[in-house]
This record gives structure tokens, sequence and C-alpha cells, in this order.
């Protein structure tokens, strides 16, 4: 300096070298429905947050039959909007700060809605992401809404076939629903509910004197169960009309009417073009996953595994990871008590009505309702346990062999063979992780692959997301050197840098190798990794290469007899 003035003057000089910020790892973005609240991303970190700007659950359609002191509930529809239950999910499995990217509320159209496309609706949040950079994760939470299960598709003709008591429907079903192959188990499944309406039916319609009013009513309960497709609310549904038809006729047409309302909407669901819609917007997600800082996509396996993979296409596999299957929560759906019926409680309309009249039994019918638990994909539960592992052990811990909170069970038991054709699959490369129940155990993750099962490179969701971690956090700090004279003593800043970051991440136990060479290489430099000609036109090429650990995924212990010695 050009000291002047007669005085002290401090210099402060930089002795330390720069150094690399690891990034973040685990900060998901929710891509869905709220109840209310902005429609752009919005960073939260905790459940009450998450309440206090969006809402609660959107409440589902509920009624309640009384028969011989026993309170029998039914969920009249079921709805798409699952981010709320997810968000529990979430945090309940370890999850912290996240983002919230609401796409809509739940009084807008529904998610499939003719003008308003779901995919076009959820890509909007894709598109409101990319604008975000902290985020590493993207989740769907509603778009289990848009594919229904194998019993879904099948419960339309099933119904048909026990309600009518048509001994041909068996084989119009079967026909019917040709490539579902439970489609008469879940004929199977509503037998004993349905045989109690179709005396009732028959009871009526044959009696001496009959009365116009009854045979109406179970033709409307015909009509309605026929035409629901969702297995659990017309199974519910001809519970509560059976038990209705004998105390408030009026209430039984009701419920009739309401388990069909939700039918066509289910309906649309449960065909080959909407899935092939669910799983084009996860091709579109991870096809922009690379765009978008290698976002991470974790995703559920909709329908059945042979679905998933025939429909789940795209060049961008890396980037994803699926999971199968659904998961039995112990949440319980939100509902309105002035809108639940009520049936064979004293002429008692709703729920709300009956709070106010009989403790008991508006106690053994919340019991009811409470007991139509939520069944969850388990997209969110993982997201919270990536946060989990990351913070505990490290981004270079594969996330599995970590049990789930709030689950119950999964929807299905997968055995270890049933677990080979999902964990392996020769052919399109496009691993599946299982969850699974183990005895003395609990629910476990019981798989560590991406979608891209056939590389050696990126087979692994902790090799996949170490790199991704470890691409972020050099690309931000070697924006510094950004117009620095492209010269060696720029090069040995950078390439020190680096390696002090990477020889963290060795010592941390994320690197292979009984030294840092083994383990790591950085390498910058002319004739090394650059010409002549590309320090003229102003490019620094870096190259960094690393042993990153692989999870033990098969552990093969050896037994053999040890011969005796005289």
């Amino acid at each position: 300096m050009n000291y002047k003035t007669p005085g002290v003057y401090v210099e402060e000089l930089a002795k330390f070298p720069p150094s690399v910020a690891q990034v973040e790892t685990a900060i998901p973005a929710f891509v869905g429905y709220t109840a209310k609240g902005p429609q752009k991303p919005t960073r939260i970190s905790s459940m009450l947050e998450y309440e206090n700007l969006f809402g609660k659950a959107n409440q589902e359609d509920f009624a309640v039959a009384f028969k011989d002191g026993v309170a029998t509930a039914t969920q009249t529809s079921i709805s798409d909007y699952k981010m709320y239950y997810a968000m529990q999910m979430y945090f309940a499995n370890g999850g912290g700060p996240c983002y919230i990217v609401s796409v809509g509320n739940y009084p807008d159209p529904v998610m499939a809605d003719s003008t308003n496309p779901a995919d076009k609706t959820l890509l909007k949040g894709l598109e409101l992401l990319k604008k975000e950079d902290e985020p590493t994760l993207i989740v769907f939470p509603d778009l289990q809404g848009l594919v229904a299960n194998a019993d879904d598709v099948a419960a339309a003709t099933a119904t048909a076939q026990v309600m009518t008591n048509n001994k041909n429907a068996a084989t119009d079903a079967k026909t019917a629903s040709k490539d579902v192959s439970d489609a008469i188990q879940a004929a199977v499944t509503l037998q004993a509910a349905l045989d109690a309406v179709d005396a009732k039916v028959n009871s009526y319609t044959g009696a001496t004197t009959v009365n116009p009013d009854k045979v109406n009513a179970a033709q409307a309960v015909a009509a309605a169960v026929k035409t629901a497709a969702n297995l659990a609310a017309a199974k519910t549904a001809a519970q509560a009309v059976a038990t209705a038809f004998d105390t408030d006729l009026a209430t039984a047409t009701a419920i009739a009417t309401a388990a069909s309302a939700n039918a066509a909407n289910v309906n649309t669901k449960s065909n080959a073009a909407d899935i092939t819609k669910a799983y084009s917007l996860y091709n579109s997600a991870l096809s922009q996953a690379e765009f978008m800082k290698d976002r991470f996509v974790i995703m559920d396996v909709l329908g059945d595994d042979v679905i998933f993979r025939s429909k789940v296409i795209g060049s961008g596999l890396k980037y994803g990871a699926a999971y199968y299957p659904n998961l039995k929560t112990i949440l319980s759906y939100d509902f309105d008590e002035t809108k639940v019926l009520v049936t064979g409680a004293s002429g008692v309309a709703n729920l709300a009505g009956l709070k106010s009249l009989n403790s008991d039994l508006y106690n053994q019918a919340k019991n009811a309702i409470a007991s139509k638990q939520v069944v969850m994909a388990p997209s969110s539960a993982m997201a919270g346990i990536y946060a989990k592992v990351d913070s505990t052990s490290g981004v270079f811990k594969a996330p599995a062999n970590v049990g789930l909170n709030y689950v119950i069970a999964p929807t299905e038991k997968i055995s270890q063979e049933r677990q080979d054709g999902l964990n392996v699959d020769a052919v399109a490369g496009k691993s599946i992780n299982a969850i699974r129940t183990f005895t003395g155990k609990g629910t476990m993750v019981w798989g560590a692959r991406t979608l891209d099962g056939n590389s050696n490179e990126w087979r692994y969701v902790s090799v996949r997301r170490f790199f991704n971690m470890v691409e972020e956090s050099v690309k931000k700090s070697t924006e510094r050197f950004v117009f620095e004279p492209n010269t060696a003593n720029t090069w040995v800043r950078v390439q020190t840098m680096i390696e002090n970051f990477l020889n963290q991440q060795w010592r941390d136990g994320a690197l292979a190798g009984s030294k840092p060479e083994e383990a790591y290489y950085v390498s910058v430099g002319l004739n090394k990794t650059m010409s002549a000609q590309d320090i003229l036109e102003g490019r620094m090429i870096i190259e960094v290469g690393m042993a990153a650990v692989r999870p033990a995924e098969f552990i093969i212990l050896r037994f053999s007899h040890k011969l005796q010695e005289a």
C-alpha cells in the first residue's frame, strides 16, 4: 500500500488456502396438492410449519352403520390428495428441512380433469423447482392416486357378478379383467359382505307384498356397488347399506349414491392410458434431473413391477430409485363429523348429532373410522430415510437395512425368491428396491439400487448420490476461480483445494483404499488435462477420480468341516 499519513496500519493477510464446503445432500422437494398456501417452492423444517402454511389433509367421505351395537365404517370415496400424510411419514422417518411445491389446492379441479391434466399440472411444479438451487431429491406424493391397483381394476366386474347373482358373470368378470391375475380373488373377498345385500334384495323382491321403496333401495345398492371401482369402498358400502335397509331407506339410498359418486373418477384411473400418463411424468422428471443439478427422483412402483418396467423409459435412469410395495400406516384419514352419515342409531343423521346424544356410540363410530388407516406409497417415507442416513452416517452409506416408522406392514409380503426378480433385472436394468417385513425386526428397506441397475458405475443409490454431492460441492467451490489467470499457480491452488476435500471424505470412510493415492486423484495442468489450445481458449480442465465405497449387498458365509488332527 502507498502510505502517506504517519500512523499505525494493520494488514490482515489471508494464509489459509481455499476450501470446498460440502453441499446439502437430502433436501427433498415434494410436488403436489395442498389445502392452501403459496403455489411456489417454500422451505419448511417441521410438520407444524407445514400445517401453518399449507393446512391439513383433505377430508374423506365416511358413513357409519350400527347393527347389534357394533359400528361399521364405510369410506365411500378415497381422495387423490396424499401430501399431508406424506409429510407425516417424512418427518416420522427422520426427515428435516424440505421444500413444498404446491401446484394447486384441494378445491381445484381434480387431478385427472381433462382441461388440466395431472401430468402437465405436476410438471408445472418441476418448472418452478428449477429456480431453486438447494433441493436434491424430488418426490410426488399425489402420483399414487393416478393409478388404481389390481383390486381396483377388477372390483367393478367382480361386484357385478355377486350383486346380480348371475352365474355367467364370473366368466364376464374374468374376461373384462383378463390382465389382472387376482380378479376372481377380488370377487371372493367381496362375497361375505355382498351376500347380505343379496339376501335383502331377494327377500324384498320375492315377498308377497312388495314394498316399492325397498325394491328401489335394493336397485340403487346394486347399481352403486356394481360401478364402485374401489374394492374397499364397494365392500364397506355393501355392509353399510345391508344394515340400513331395515332402518332408514333414505339413508340407505344416500349411502349407495355416495358409494358410486366417485366411481367414474376411479374408473378413469384403472386403464393403461392412466398408467402410461403417471409414468410419463416420472420419465419427464428423470429426463430433467440432469438439467436440475442431477436431482435424484424417489419413485413409487405404481401397479406392479411388470407394468413399471414396461412403462418407465428414457435415458436418465441413473437419477432415480424405485420402491415397492405400498405401506399400511398407523395414520388415520381426516373427516368432517357433520358429513359422516350415520344409520341404525335412533334416527341420528350424522356423527356430529350423535356426539351430543350418545357418547358411547359416538366413540364407537370414531374408532371405526380411525380403523380405516391410510395406505401410502413409500416415496415420502424413503425421503425421510435418506435424510436420516445422511445425517447419521453420511451420503456414502446406502439407505437400506433401516426400519420404517409409522408403518404397520407392507401391503404385500415379499419373499426372498420374489425379490430376486425385483433386485436384478438383466433385461431392462431397472432394479426395484423391496420393502419387506422380517420377524423380530419389523418393516425394513431391503434394497439400495438405482434404476440404472445394469451399470457398474451407477448401480447403487449411495454411489450415485455421493458423486452428486462431490460434483456439486466442487462445482460451487471452483466458481471463485472463474476469470482467474489460467496458470500453474491457479492450477496448484485448485488441485490442493479439491485434494483436501477428498482427503476428508476418505478419512470419513466414503472412499476405498488404504492410503489417499488409492482412494482418489486430482489432475490439472498443461499436457495433463489441457492442451495449449485449451489455455488459449480459456478452458481450465480438472479431472477428478474417486474410488467410492460400495454397499456389501451380498454377504457370503462359507462353512466347512475341519478335519480332526492327531
